[in-house]
Order: C-alpha cells, then sequence, then structure tokens
C-alpha cells in the first residue's frame, strides 16, 4: 500500500454562505453578503504534503452536477476518495437525469454507489469523515444507512453500521477517545493522549466485518471513532468525527493531524 501513486479525490465540505437579511420597513428586506468556504481546505493541504500525493476537491454540488461521463473518468483517476458530509442524495440523480424525462421510453443509468463499490473492490481506498450529512446524519437527512451499501445487503461498503434518524452527538466540552488497536498502521506511533478537544461524532456501530481501530467515548458508552474494511481488493475507511470545522475546528490543529492522515492515506504493512 505504499508504492504508486496517490490521487485522491474529495467531496464534500465546502459551504456557500448567504448572509444575514436585514429588514427596515414593513415592505422591503435585503440578505446582504454571500461567500462560499471552503473548510475542506485543511485536510486537502495535509493531504498535499504526503510525497507524490496529487488532490483534486469539490463541493458536493459539483458532484451532483457531474455528467455520467465526468464522474467515471474522475473515478478512474482517483486512487482515493474521500466524502466529507455528503448525502446520499447526491449520488442519486444529476440533473442530466431530467433532460429527456418525458421524451425517453424509460430512463435509467449506473448507479453511482454500485460504481464506486465496485471500484473499491478493485483495489480503491474509500473513506469517510464525520458530518452533518455523513453517516445517517442530522435527522437521517445522510441517508447512509438506507443507502445500497448498508441496507438489506451482505455486500457492506462501509466500515460501520449507520443507526436510524438522527446520529448526531455534539458537546462543547469534547469527549474521551482511545485507541483500542495501538499496533494498527492508521495510528502507529501517535500518541492520542494529546488530540485536541472533538467537538461532535455520528453515532455508529461496530459492524461484522469492520475493524475498529480507536473509539470516542459519551456517557457510559464507547462509539466508534476511526475503523475499517476490506472490500474486495480494496479498503473502506471511516473517522467518525470531522477533520473540519466545526467538530474537528481542534483536531486540525493537532501537531499529529498531518500525520494522522498520512498514516491513513499511505498505511505502511496496512
Amino acid at each position: 500500500m505504499t508504492s504508486g501513486p496517490l490521487r485522491v479525490w474529495h467531496v464534500g465540505n465546502w459551504c456557500a454562505h448567504q448572509g444575514d437579511q436585514f429588514r427596515e420597513s414593513a415592505f422591503k428586506a435585503s440578505i446582504k453578503d454571500f461567500r462560499v468556504l471552503n473548510y475542506a481546505r485543511y485536510l486537502v493541504e495535509a493531504i498535499e504534503r504526503i510525497p507524490g500525493a496529487e488532490v483534486i476537491s469539490n463541493p458536493s454540488w459539483e458532484m451532483y452536477q457531474m455528467s455520467p461521463e465526468a464522474f467515471d473518468e474522475r473515478l478512474a483517476w482517483a486512487t482515493t476518495v474521500i466524502f466529507g458530509d455528503v448525502e446520499t442524495q447526491s449520488l442519486h440523480l444529476d440533473p442530466s437525469f431530467f433532460y429527456n424525462q418525458f421524451s425517453a421510453p424509460t430512463l435509467t443509468y449506473p448507479d453511482r454507489l454500485d460504481l464506486i463499490r465496485d471500484w473499491i473492490k478493485a483495489g480503491g481506498h474509500f473513506h469517510m469523515n464525520g458530518g452533518w450529512f455523513s453517516f445517517s446524519g442530522h435527522q437521517g437527512w445522510g441517508a447512509w444507512g438506507r443507502s445500497r451499501w448498508q441496507k438489506d445487503t451482505d455486500d457492506r461498503v462501509l466500515a460501520v453500521d449507520c443507526v436510524a434518524g438522527d446520529d448526531l452527538i455534539e458537546s462543547t466540552a469534547s469527549f474521551e477517545v482511545r485507541v483500542v488497536e495501538p499496533d494498527h498502521p492508521f495510528v502507529r506511533g501517535i500518541d492520542f493522549s494529546t488530540i485536541p478537544p472533538l467537538l461532535g461524532f455520528n453515532e455508529t456501530a461496530a459492524s461484522e466485518g469492520g475493524r475498529v481501530i480507536a473509539e470516542i467515548r459519551h456517557g457510559n458508552r464507547w462509539y466508534p471513532l476511526l475503523a475499517e474494511r476490506r472490500v474486495g481488493g480494496g479498503r473502506s475507511s471511516v473517522w467518525t468525527t470531522g477533520a473540519s470545522p466545526h467538530w474537528g475546528v481542534n483536531f486540525m490543529k493537532w501537531d499529529q493531524y498531518a500525520r494522522f492522515w498520512s498514516q491513513v492515506f499511505r498505511p505502511a504493512g496496512g
């Protein structure tokens, strides 16, 4: 796993922010300010420090708008795909699906979840970071537990099982973290006792066939924090908290941040 190119396609963790609404009369209001915020840049910059790594980062809305041909090309280019705060709807129906919806006798094209699963089986590395649209997500909006990767199938892709409904667990006071497999290549030699406060995570459960490497505690229970699964000739991994603001606003300042991601995406002997 240490040889060959590292071409990373990162999707998500961008935000289009529309400013505050100002109302100064009974009749008129205006919205002032509009910004596109790239929260992904902290993780992207850490990965770009890995020797030989190339990274392409897209907002989830750009992946949604990709034609089937463009999606296939990007997947063929990548050796690693990272999703952060990406709901399954972004993979289901891109705008071109509707162009000929009434003139064509039938409308189908390859399911993107199937395409990514087959890409992993052929040797790719898929990784999901936590967030409000990851796993089940806020009010279930992520919907990964209901995806074809997880629901009613023995051909699992994610390294953990999603819970039903809203899965967000958050605290401004942080959570305790422990490593349960200290010799795993993802974490070997990293002192997790120094990890900065994590402000939230997605509740998931250990999955049969998955391997939990680190855990995070809320109340009386420990939940998966870092896990991986072998999928055919490739692998799937998860980090159930954020790699960027807001859950990861402290984590991304950690002096082991870049090293951690280097070991996740360039594991020696993994």
